[in-house]
């Protein structure tokens, strides 16, 4: 059974099962490369070669993540109240729609499995 009910559901699914991925060699194979070279360029050069993509919407993920603990941090009360706005540089934007079509794709894979209806296109 599954509980992926929605593509919003099954994009975070996609993303967070590209970045699994990519800490089981971190966990597995990287103790041993550190040893030959400790730089965060070869951790993710090495997450690179498992997928491509995963550093990137990683790096996305999280900087999605921190502006969005930042404009919760800074609306205080009215968050709890009932929601916060929140808004996106350029940069990050364009680093959001650069990872989407990969994202999308994970999703739909993962929306078929269950018999759900894929992702908008648009």
């Amino acid at each position: 059974m599954s509980l992926i009910t929605s593509a919003d559901h099954a994009f975070a699914v996609a993303a967070q099962d590209v970045v699994k991925a990519a800490k089981v060699v971190e966990q597995a194979v990287l103790p041993v490369l550190k040893k030959a070279a400790s730089s965060e360029t070869t951790v993710e050069a090495v997450t690179g070669l498992i997928d491509p993509m995963a550093v990137g919407i990683e790096r996305t993920a999280f900087a999605a993540l921190g502006v969005i603990i930042q404009s919760i941090t800074a609306a205080g009360a009215a968050a709890a109240g009932g929601g916060v706005n929140v808004s996106l540089d350029a940069a990050l934007l364009a680093d959001i729609k650069a990872i989407t079509p990969t994202v999308k794709a994970k999703a739909a894979t993962l929306l078929a499995s269950v018999g759900a209806p894929a992702p908008a296109t648009a």
